[in-house]
């Protein structure tokens, strides 16, 4: 008999709510994987990942003097004139 709340027609409201609950306990899961995966702290030794970056040591003022000699933007005399002076000895004429 119709209508008297005991038929496959009853339940039906009941099937979907049932369906998105399901939906979203699958979806829940889905993002606790996604997230487990992102904070995992091993992550950046996968494969394709970047390499951590290792800061430079800072030049010294005589490596800077060499360098800048080496690519000829100071000349021989100031190159001598320079260094004498971050050795500490006085200056020449």
């Amino acid at each position: 008999m119709m209508g008297d709340g005991m038929g496959a027609d009853s339940l039906m409201p009941w099937g979907i709510v049932g369906a998105l609950a399901w939906l979203l306990v699958v979806a829940g899961a889905v993002l606790l994987v996604i997230w487990a995966v992102r904070a995992f702290p091993g992550r950046r030794y996968i494969q394709g990942a970047p390499a951590p970056v290792q800061p430079q040591p800072a030049e010294s003022p005589q490596d800077v003097l060499a360098r800048r000699f080496a690519l000829g933007e100071i000349s021989a005399e100031e190159f001598e004139r320079a260094r004498a002076l971050l050795r500490g000895e006085p200056p020449t004429a």
